[in-house]
């Protein structure tokens, strides 16, 4: 007996008549494959004043085994431009990724942290204790015209 023939229909003539279910028409269909994931953002670093540790891109431009390569992570791309990729970051995700991780080894990263403090003012002198100007020096007399070298009186006449 073929599948659907009449031994079929008799069979669900008589489940009919008896008030059961019929069986379905066709064999159940496959569940639909679910949907993929949606592409995640990039993570941000932890720290934007500083370079990710973690961040590395291993590829073929880039083998993270080879010392030379420092890890191809941020120390890779220290004193370099970022923003146009290239050795094997060529995305725009990977370029925006490399941006996002290495702020401060990227030379073209304009890093939003401010630069370290420097040293603290000192502290301010209390009232009684800052420092005082010096004195002014006591006023003086207003000097004395040169005496002539004689009194007038005395000085010496010529001969008469």
């Amino acid at each position: 007996p073929g599948f659907g023939g009449p031994e079929m229909l008799a069979a669900s003539l008589a489940l009919l008549a008896s008030g059961g279910p019929l069986p379905p028409p066709f064999p159940p269909a496959s569940p639909a494959p679910p949907p993929s994931p949606p592409a995640l953002p990039p993570a941000p670093p932890s720290d934007p004043c500083s370079d990710d540790p973690a961040y590395a891109l291993c590829s073929s431009d880039c083998n993270c085994d080879d010392p030379r390569n420092k890890g191809c992570g941020c120390d890779y791309w220290r004193g370099y431009e970022c923003k146009d990729g290239g050795f094997g970051w060529n995305s725009e995700r990977e370029k925006a990724d490399l941006l996002r991780a290495c702020p401060v080894a990227c030379t073209d990263v304009v890093n939003p942290c401010p630069p370290p403090p420097g040293p603290p003012d000192p502290p301010p002198f209390p009232p009684d204790s800052a420092p005082q100007p010096p004195p002014n020096p006591p006023p003086s007399a207003p000097p004395s015209p040169t005496p002539p070298p004689f009194p007038p009186d005395a000085a010496p006449r010529p001969p008469p």
